[in-house]
């Protein structure tokens, strides 16, 4: 046996006992079949204000991965499954009726109250250009005194 036929089957054997090392202590990944979760087929529809697209649906699906992510899903699969229907299988989610409440929950707008920002060129709050030279700088002067 030549040295270089020795030191690849050395190089082998190490690859084998990497491979089996490997192979006893990592758990397996299983799949929505094996492990259990829930798999949803949604369907987007048109409205009289938005035609349900290729567009539209990908939109939901980014809102949907938004959501899924707010519920803490480990790898979720979202599949857009023709013009407009979206397939979604969370591993490991066992309440189906809990899933879907929240992928189908409305999104909701708040006001909350802010404070008012000082008015332009007032001493203590705002900053004011006096010509165009000083618009496009990076950063503007202090307006002098009260305007």
């Amino acid at each position: 046996m030549t040295r270089t036929t020795a030191v690849r089957a050395v190089l082998a054997v190490l690859v084998l006992l990497a491979s089996l090392f490997v192979a006893l202590t990592q758990s397996p990944r299983l799949g929505l079949d094996l492990q259990g979760g829930t798999r949803m087929v949604l369907e987007a529809r048109d409205t009289a204000a938005v035609k349900a697209d290729a567009d539209t649906t990908d939109h939901v699906i980014e809102v949907l991965r938004q959501r899924i992510d707010a519920l803490g899903v480990a790898e979720p699969v979202l599949a857009r499954s023709g013009e407009n229907r979206i397939v979604v299988e969370l591993p490991d989610v066992q309440d189906p009726r809990h899933a879907a409440e929240v992928l189908g929950r409305t999104a909701q707008l708040t006001f909350h109250p802010v404070e008012a920002p000082p008015k332009r060129g007032r001493p203590g709050g705002g900053y004011c250009p006096t010509n165009r030279a000083d618009r496009s700088r990076s950063a503007p002067r202090r307006c002098p005194g009260p305007a």
